[in-house]
């Protein structure tokens, strides 16, 4: 699987600008014959907590469209965050990761788990409650957002089934080092590949300085691009499920004595 990482400076809250740069690096790596592109966090739009402004409708959204054509038109898959108003009875609305398949369909749409409260998200967007997986050009990927990655339970649950973990976000310059760390640690200790995405420059006065990284199975750096806009082209074959039949961590964990002492803590 050849894997295109999207590392966009997104104009902050306009779409159509911002889906002209997508377009672009939709375009150059599908020239790279990468099978799938990935970009960060609220694509198009930024972190915005202004659902007023960038929501859009659970079941017709305009940037899922938009993808779609793009995906059509570049026979290439497309990942891509946004952001979907309340449905039904909600009050909150949903941070999105969809992965659309070069023939224009939905291939799989993760709700972000993990709103960052420390931000505000938290009070415009409900909490997620699915692990999402699908099969992709020969592997099982998973899909997460952002601030997930600070919670690693997640992610041993998602690698029993996948061997690939995309992980988009919109993580600030002044804790890129926990940016990198954490995607090396999740792949090490899931002996799984993973791609993290994110963006780049100063968008609505926050910096950003990309750090879009592709990490194997052992921990490996396959590429990073940091400090600039643009697309990194990674490659990913299947050593992560020879290395965990080969070292089998795995059956090694005891996950019935982690529950029960953390049941027994949470008692206390």
């Amino acid at each position: 699987m050849r894997v295109a990482l999207g590392q966009i400076s997104m104009v902050w809250e306009d779409k159509k600008a911002s889906l002209m740069k997508a377009e672009n690096m939709i375009c150059e790596a599908a020239e790279n014959g990468a099978d799938i592109i990935i970009f960060p966090e609220m694509t198009l739009t930024g972190f915005s907590m202004n659902l007023g402004k960038i929501g859009e409708d659970a079941l017709a959204s305009e940037s899922v469209e938009a993808m779609s054509r793009l995906a059509i038109q570049y026979e290439i898959a497309v990942g891509f965050g946004w952001a979907a108003l309340p449905e039904g009875d909600n009050k909150k609305g949903s941070n999105r990761f969809t992965i659309i398949d070069k023939s224009g369909n939905n291939l799989a749409e993760y709700k972000k788990i993990h709103p960052f409260t420390y931000g505000g998200e938290s009070d415009f967007y409900e909490k997620g409650k699915d692990i999402v997986t699908a099969p992709f050009m020969g592997h099982v990927i998973s899909l997460f957002i952002c601030y997930d990655l600070r919670f690693p339970e997640l992610f041993q649950a998602a690698t029993k089934k996948a061997d690939v973990v995309f992980v988009i976000a919109d993580w600030p310059a002044i804790r890129s080092s926990h940016w990198t760390t954490l995607i090396r640690a999740r792949a090490i200790e899931t002996q799984s590949y993973f791609v993290g995405v994110n963006c780049y420059g100063v968008i609505d006065g926050d910096s950003y300085s990309g750090d879009s990284i592709a990490v194997d199975s052992i921990g490996n750096i396959l590429g990073q691009i940091s400090g600039r806009e643009g697309v990194l082209i990674c490659d990913i074959d299947d050593r992560a499920w020879k290395l965990r039949n080969k070292f089998n961590i795995r059956a090694d964990r005891r996950e019935d004595l982690y529950i029960k002492l953390y049941n027994e803590e949470a008692e206390l």
